[in-house]
Parts: structure tokens; C-alpha cells; sequence
């Protein structure tokens, strides 16, 4: 790779670049360098402000048109019939394997619970829940705990 072609051939862009910027402030006639003339039509197209893409009552437009539009559409309702039928179709699809893990989950046996002590360690937790309220009613502390 030639570093000094790449160099010259930066610094010949940017006198061109220099000589076109100078061609069109001083109003020169165009036709003595074709390339400067080319980068003049570069400089005209940058200087040149944009022109607005929108319309002035393009927001008004769109405001009405989105109070005119209906509730109900016809795309509305295909996409909820798709839906539906994609929901359907996977409920069919992992319904087997779902299936065979709730048959799984029913035949897992657990161990016999004590139910009286867990209906009083229900009951204790309650009893815990209350005192802890009455105290929070009777003690407006303002300090964190």
C-alpha cells in the first residue's frame, strides 16, 4: 500500500474542496476545471437549506384520521382469531407432554402430615400477626426500627 498516493490524493481533494468553496463565494464562471466544477455542485447542495419533507397540517391530518378510525376492524379481528388459533395450537401441542408431567405429579406420594400441629403453628402465627398490629396502634413510634 502506498501511504504517499493516499496522502496526495488527500490533500489534491482537499484544494479542490478549497478552490470550489472560493469559486463560489467570489461567483467565478464554471468551465476552467471540471473537477472543481464538481465539487462546486457539492458545495451548492450543502449550502442550500432542506426542504421540509412534511406538509404544514400534516399533524391536524393525522389527528383526525386517528379519531376517524373505528373500534373494531377487520385486522382487529383476524389478529384475534389468530391468536386464538395459535394459543390452540400449542395447547394442542405441549398438551400431551403436559399431560404425562401432571400424571407424574400425581402419582408422588407425601408423607402424612400432623395436621393439629399445623393448624397450631397457623394459629400462633395469627396470634403473633395481631399483637404485633395492637402494638403498631398503641406505640405510634415515628422512630425506624
Amino acid at each position: 500500500m502506498n501511504n504517499n498516493f493516499d496522502h496526495q490524493g488527500r490533500d489534491n481533494d482537499m484544494r479542490l474542496q478549497a478552490e470550489a468553496e472560493r469559486a463560489e463565494r467570489e461567483g467565478l464562471a464554471p468551465g476552467r476545471d471540471p473537477r472543481v466544477d464538481r465539487y462546486r455542485l457539492i458545495v451548492r447542495a450543502l449550502r442550500r437549506p432542506l426542504e421540509p419533507q412534511l406538509s404544514a397540517d400534516f399533524d391536524t391530518r393525522v389527528a383526525k384520521l386517528a379519531m376517524q378510525r373505528d373500534g373494531d376492524g377487520f385486522e382487529d379481528v383476524l389478529v384475534s382469531l389468530l391468536l386464538l388459533a395459535l394459543g390452540v395450537g400449542a395447547l394442542l401441542y405441549v398438551g400431551p407432554s403436559l399431560a404425562h408431567m401432571a400424571q407424574a405429579m400425581v402419582s408422588i406420594s407425601l408423607p402424612p402430615l400432623p395436621w393439629h400441629q399445623v393448624v397450631m403453628a397457623a394459629i400462633c402465627i395469627g396470634v403473633a400477626w395481631a399483637i404485633d398490629q395492637g402494638w403498631k396502634r398503641t406505640h405510634h413510634d415515628s422512630r425506624p426500627f
